[in-house]
């Protein structure tokens, strides 16, 4: 896990509030999503969020990648208040968001282009990446072409191609199954081990944010703050031996679920 001393702040986020227009039996309005989000993340940090449905979390994610504005609060990366898109903050969406017309290799080259990268260039960087998820043999293919889990490697070669310094991925193994899961999850470690992206990664699953996190967030139900956050000690590098065995994995699981249990359980009572 990185230190917490001496650590620079990677990216700050300082009492973000978030609503959208709603309308009810025909009356005008607005439903708050996020009420007064704060969160440090350090350099190189490895966070994962999670939370009741409802929450916010991928609102949060849309903010930090300046998506969407805040209704009030700041983003800030490296000290710097962010409110326009850019290289620097890649988002991995759960529908995999690859252009089906375009090649594998196209796909990944494309956010390059944009860069003005030369396209030489951009097709050696393209062609790394997806040497790093194993799909160089696919390059020539198309979308359709691929299993779920080949179309989440290409998204995640495509937002690794432009080297970001802060990495989103918005429940992006949700759609694949479970065995192909565990091998995004190990590739996921293999790739941020060597990158040292810092990552923020939104799941449903707790035995995945506790794999993959230094930290876990718990977001309150609606409308979404920091409810909790849990730090996670486990020895990395976190393959090669049975994680969920070590003896403080049901520890942390236990600590993250009896959390969520409540707000679900009184989620369901308010309903």
């Amino acid at each position: 896990m990185p230190s917490e001393i001496n650590t620079p702040n990677k990216l700050e986020l300082k009492n973000i509030h978030k609503s959208f227009p709603t309308v009810v039996k025909g009356h005008a309005g607005r439903t708050q999503i996020l009420a007064g989000v704060d969160l440090v993340v350090k350099a190189n940090e490895f966070l994962t969020i999670i939370g009741p449905s409802g929450c916010g979390k991928t609102t949060l994610l849309r903010i930090i990648a300046s998506l969407l504005p805040a209704d009030s609060g700041e983003v800030l990366v490296d000290g710097k208040p962010v409110t326009e898109p850019s290289a620097e903050r890649a988002m991995v969406f759960q529908s995999f968001g690859l252009f089906p017309w375009k090649t594998v290799l196209d796909n990944v080259r494309f956010p390059l282009g944009i860069r003005n990268v030369p396209p030489r260039e951009a097709t050696e960087i393209a062609m790394t990446y997806l040497r790093k998820v194993g799909l160089e043999k696919s390059a020539s293919a198309h979308p359709h072409q691929l299993s779920g889990g080949m179309q989440q490697r290409v998204g995640l070669a495509r937002a690794l191609a432009t080297e970001p310094e802060v990495l989103l991925m918005d429940e992006p193994f949700g759609a694949i199954d479970a065995q192909t899961r565990e091998l995004m999850q190990e590739e996921l470690m293999r790739l941020w081990q060597e990158t040292r992206n810092t990552v923020i990664f939104v799941t449903h699953d707790l035995d995945e944010a506790v794999l993959l996190a230094d930290r876990v967030v718990l977001m309150s139900p609606g409308p979404g703050h920091v409810r909790k956050l849990v730090s996670v000690d486990l020895p990395r590098p976190r393959w090669g031996y049975d994680v969920r065995a070590h003896e403080q994995f049901a520890p942390l699981r236990a600590e993250l679920w009896q959390a969520l249990r409540g707000d679900l359980l009184q989620g369901s009572a308010a309903g």
